[in-house]
């Protein structure tokens, strides 16, 4: 993998578990607590405190409703980078070339002059002798 692309992938990875951990204490602890705040004022007939503990929960909400946009950012972030990390690097193409150049160097084949048909041809020949000496069918036709 890319280290570019790893770096990433674990940044990503580490702000992820960094918002799981506040969501669940958002949803646990936090918010709970707020909410069961503004009842007990609101028991006590404080209304200014009420609506304090009130402003709190929406606030505490409103963290809780960003982390989770933030999370569900992250998840499309890592599914891109997974998909970059697949995708061909350019450096197939060289090496390829490189290759072509080296049977070439060889001398052994020709790819530019080879004629494949003709190839083609020994290969089915070559398939028909064997399938003579075994008496087993060989099939490795694509077209059926």
């Amino acid at each position: 993998m890319d280290p570019v692309i790893h770096a990433e992938m674990t940044i990503l990875i580490r702000r992820e578990k960094e918002l799981e951990e506040e969501i669940l204490e958002l949803q646990s602890e936090e918010i709970p607590l707020w909410s069961k705040r503004v009842g007990l004022a609101e028991n006590k007939g404080m209304a200014e405190l009420a609506d304090e503990a009130r402003g709190r929960v929406r606030e505490l909400q409103a963290q809780l409703d960003k982390n989770q946009k933030e999370l569900d950012s992250i998840d499309m972030q890592k599914s891109m980078l997974r998909y970059e990390s697949k995708r061909p690097s350019g450096n197939e193409v060289e090496r390829a070339e490189a290759l072509l150049e080296q049977v070439r160097a060889a001398g052994l084949v020709d790819p530019d002059a080879t004629d494949w048909d003709e190839v083609e041809r020994k290969a089915k020949a070559n398939r028909a002798s064997l399938q003579e000496d075994s008496g087993a069918v060989l099939d490795f036709d694509d077209e059926g």
